[in-house]
């Protein structure tokens, strides 16, 4: 009868350890798939916006600008998603040599699946040997379709003494 006793307590105990182990992988299961917020994934598209263009990879710009793309540059004329992925195509004369984002404020509206992002750019491009630089604020705004980010409208203004 003894050794029923302790048989008992082992399973309960062993059934309580396994139960708990099944608990504990549960909640890493549902904290690891826990989606990554607007805020975050819009942050991510940033950095390989600015990637993509430093590269002048194409298909990922094309992939990234919405079909309606609307751009005001800082000079005041105006584009759409053809124009500039013309002037992003890589080119015999001239490189890109750095894109950096600064001061990044990223608002969504997720009711609409939407974000407006406002920051500063600093580009260096290389041409012919020689580097240039140029810095911009630019407002962005992105949405979200068919479950990822594109960009629907960038407007772009020359910081003073560029």
């Amino acid at each position: 009868m003894r050794q029923f006793r302790i048989t008992t307590k082992l399973v309960i105990i062993g059934f309580t350890l396994l139960s708990a182990a099944a608990v504990t992988a549960q909640d890493r299961a549902r904290t690891a798939a826990k989606p990554r917020t607007a805020e975050q994934e819009v942050r991510n598209i940033i950095t390989r916006w600015a990637d993509a263009v430093k590269r002048r990879d194409i298909e990922t710009l094309d992939r990234m600008y919405a079909s309606d793309l609307f751009i005001t540059d800082y000079s005041g004329s105006t584009r759409g998603k053809r124009e500039e992925l013309d002037i992003l195509k890589p080119s015999a004369t001239t490189r890109t040599v750095s894109v950096l984002n600064e001061n990044v404020a990223v608002r969504t509206y997720p009711k609409s699946n939407t974000a407006v992002v406002t920051a500063i750019v600093r580009m260096i491009f290389r041409t012919n040997g020689r580097d240039s630089s140029t810095a911009m604020r630019y407002t962005s705004v992105w949405e979200k379709r068919a479950g990822r980010w594109q960009l629907a409208v960038l407007q772009t203004t020359r910081l003073p003494g560029r």
